[in-house]
């Protein structure tokens, strides 16, 4: 007799049973790829997002404020440098290119970034993708996720885009001065997309500051150890000179609690999947008592029904895990697109082996499992499970 015959016709009459057992089983193992797929894709998004900001030089505080504030455009509050420091920092030597960096202003929930042409265009590396850089205080240059177009005008108003969510009666009043874009940055993947870059002296003039001070020095160095030459130089009393990276590295094992907990809800998702195969096993044999028993009356072998149901579980087993890594691919795009939205950093989601191996795993488990379920249909005579029916 073939098994497979016997699974095709009991497929084909009790198809959406064992589709609701299927997608159970993919809901449950949907956790595990999507959690491992977002860290990874988020790791990533920031590490490229901040390939440009090798050492950022800032007023003495928090590192971590510093980083989420320059590369990332969040609204930190940070102190103000003092006046001359970006001329003492090119003094050292051993840079490529060093740019001052300041905030304060926005364009509806576009932030606005006063700074120099070297950060635009990375000393001279990355071109606009169209137009041409800021000559003038009135001049500006827009990522390519802001909706401003070359020759448009506007008025920047008072505030960071946090405070403006705040602003609901609109009270907030735009600055006098007036900007009029001249050029395009080419789409980065990074929160700079949304960013608006004017000359720094235009924020200067707006605000009334001093020449010459700002919130953060970018700077390129020539090599490692310039790099680590200019931290050491500039890790003072009131100022500090952090790595880009450096930061990450710490902020990522910081969240290592979290991904902990990650991991256990993953794997308590995981054995629930087990769990839920294990119980459809039972549920199915149930169901089919009475095909069961016609088959050991008809002269079935124990090792065929045994087989038969095995191969049942297997199956169901089998689309589940394949619905849960597709539903989990689905979830984790998802979320990248909405952490996108927020941040602006661009999260590449992508399929591994890890991925893969993790739901081979789970179908290999779900199989030893199968065996419980198969045992439990061919250890029965004709006679019992037509009483059982």
């Amino acid at each position: 007799m073939n098994p497979f015959l016997f699974l095709r016709g009991e497929f084909r009459r009790s198809w959406g049973g064992a589709l609701a057992l299927a997608l159970v089983l993919a809901f449950a193992g949907s956790l595990s790829p999507a959690v491992s797929m977002m860290e990874r894709a988020i790791r990533s998004g920031m590490a490229e997002s901040a390939d440009a900001f090798d050492l950022l030089v800032g007023a003495r505080g928090s590192a971590v404020d510093l980083v989420l504030g320059a590369v990332y455009l969040r609204p930190e509050a940070l102190s103000l440098l003092p006046e001359g420091m970006l001329e003492e920092v090119k003094s050292h030597g051993g840079i490529r290119w060093a740019a001052p960096l300041a905030f304060g202003d926005r364009w509806r929930d576009f932030p606005l970034a006063g700074t120099s042409s070297e950060l635009v265009n990375l000393g001279g590396r990355r071109p606009l993708a169209s137009g041409r850089m800021f000559l003038n205080t009135d001049e500006a240059v827009v990522g390519a996720g802001v909706p401003l177009k070359e020759g448009d005008s506007f008025a920047p108003s008072h505030g960071s885009v946090a405070e403006a969510a705040l602003d609901e009666d609109g009270s907030s009043r735009a600055h006098e001065h007036m900007f009029r874009v001249v050029g395009k940055m080419p789409a980065t993947g990074t929160p700079w997309d949304r960013a608006i870059v004017v000359p720094i002296e235009a924020l200067w003039n707006m605000h009334g500051a001093g020449t010459g001070r700002s919130s953060v020095v970018v700077v390129k160095p020539v090599t490692v150890a310039d790099a680590y030459r200019l931290r050491a130089a500039f890790n003072a009393r009131d100022t500090q000179a952090v790595f880009s990276g450096e930061v990450l590295t710490r902020l990522f094992s910081t969240l290592e609690d979290m991904h902990n907990v990650m991991l256990m809800l993953t794997s308590a998702a995981q054995a629930a999947a087990l769990a839920a195969a294990l119980v459809s096993g039972f549920f199915a044999v149930a169901m089919r008592v009475k095909s069961l028993a016609l088959l050991r009356a008809l002269g079935a072998s124990h090792g065929f029904l045994a087989v038969s149901v095995w191969l049942m579980v297997s199956g169901i087993m089998l689309a589940g895990c394949l619905l849960g890594l597709g539903l989990g691919c689905m979830m984790a795009s998802a979320a990248s697109m909405w952490i996108q939205a927020e941040t602006g950093v661009a999260l590449a989601v992508s399929l591994s082996a890890r991925e893969c191996l993790a739901v081979l795993a789970a179908f290999g488990c779900g199989c030893v499992a199968a065996a419980l379920p198969a045992y439990f249909a061919c250890r029965r005579t004709a006679g019992e499970l037509l009483r059982t029916a």
